[in-house]
């Protein structure tokens, strides 16, 4: 049955609030009834009994789950396959897809169903959306993974009314766990993330967890959506939707945190600063142990977000520099929210796991130009361009 798209709201407010609903089912020590289940679903028409045991075997029919073990190099692959899916009446198909650290990166207080609810308040078109989710730390992987074998194994059988809303709405999830990649990097503290010394790091870790996860996830979805773990809420829920408008190849929005403005540095337009000769010399020695250069802005010359909402605040509200569709070109992006043609993706354009501007063949890599950063850098030499939407926001996690 194809879904119009006043069904749309409902479908995704079904389907989280069963996300929600089972997510308690599973870490709650209570026993809960039918009566509650019933509660729990009442916004949802009831379909009529039918044997527990024919309705559990149409939910492991609907999903298909396919398991993947590398143990040469260490790494997994789990993949629930929707095997009733619905075709839409438009192919506007798109990956989202967000690497996970260990259960406290989706901010305090968060957890999983958090994540899918930020998810899941974007306004899109049903039958359209496949997730994937990197996560690092095992155990959080093997809690995940529980969590969705409890759902589709659970779901038909309290309703089958809900498990038709979520073949409707999810085609695929791929859950993914590859340790190796944050071993280098996991005696950092969280809080210590952004300290100059340890951006080289790393960022490389994130771009080899983004390439990872995009390379692994991808299949023929037309556009990609890479969303933070912490990132709590969509405030223009239409967002996707706007950014497919304009056609442009890679855009993404502003980030606030808190009282902060623009958490997202790395979406910028205009000119950094280069390294001094001495530690050029430094570059061509490939010493790394002493290597503490960091890209900053030059003053005058450089753009972000902030600025932008600061430079035009005194604009009436009419003013086409206050529309919510408002674009202004970047050199960089940032990938807190980061929105692509998939199309780029697939010849070759993705996250660089080094330094790519300054680079020779003697040095083991530059001094500008890593993981999101150097995403636009790759991108222009194919022809595609980097776009920012200042007033289409989301929200960070203030912790």
């Amino acid at each position: 049955m194809l879904v119009n798209k006043r069904q749309t709201p409902c479908i995704l407010v079904s389907f989280f609030i069963g996300i929600v609903f089972f997510t308690v089912l599973n870490m709650s020590k209570s026993h809960i009834n039918s009566d509650s289940i019933s509660k729990h679903f009442s916004s949802v028409t009831q379909a009529k009994a039918q044997p527990k045991e024919s309705m559990a075997s149409k939910a492991r029919k609907a999903f298909k789950k396919k398991v993947y073990i590398d143990d040469e190099f260490e790494y997994s692959k789990i993949t629930y396959m929707n095997t009733k899916l619905v075709n839409s009446r438009t192919d506007k198909s798109m990956l989202v897809v967000s690497s996970v650290g260990n259960k406290d990166s989706y901010g305090k207080d968060k957890s999983f169903v958090d994540l899918l609810n930020t998810i899941g308040s974007i306004d899109y078109e049903a039958n359209s959306i496949s997730l994937g989710f990197l996560i690092g730390e095992k155990e959080e992987f093997g809690n995940v993974e529980t969590f969705f074998d409890n759902y589709f194994n659970e779901l038909a059988k309290v309703d089958a009314n809900a498990k038709k809303t979520l073949a409707q709405y999810v085609n695929r999830v791929t859950l993914l766990t590859a340790p190796f990649i944050d071993k280098a990097f996991q005696s950092i503290d969280r809080n210590d993330r952004h300290n100059d010394n340890l951006q080289r790091l790393r960022r490389r870790s994130i771009a080899r967890s983004r390439n990872f996860l995009l390379l692994h996830s991808l299949q023929n979805e037309k556009y990609t959506l890479f969303i933070d773990s912490d990132i709590v809420k969509i405030q223009h829920p239409q967002m996707i939707k706007s950014f497919i408008a304009t056609g442009k190849d890679i855009i993404v929005p502003r980030i606030i945190r808190g009282d902060l403005q623009d958490y997202d540095k790395n979406s910028w337009v205009g000119e950094r600063t280069v390294p001094s000769p001495e530690q050029y010399k430094k570059l061509d020695s490939n010493d790394w142990e002493n290597w503490d250069y960091v890209p900053r802005d030059v003053e005058d010359k450089m753009m972000h977000f902030d600025k932008f909402i600061e430079k035009h605040k005194g604009d009436p509200n009419t003013h086409l520099t206050k529309r919510p569709g408002y674009l202004m070109k970047l050199d960089s992006v940032g990938g807190a929210i980061l929105f692509s043609k998939s199309v780029i993706y697939k010849q070759g354009v993705v996250f660089p796991p080094n330094y790519i501007i300054g680079t020779t063949w003697d040095r083991l890599e530059g001094y500008d130009g890593i993981e999101t950063e150097g995403l636009c850098y790759v991108a222009k030499s194919l022809g595609y361009e980097c776009y920012g939407m200042p007033n289409m926001v989301a929200e960070h996690s203030p912790e």
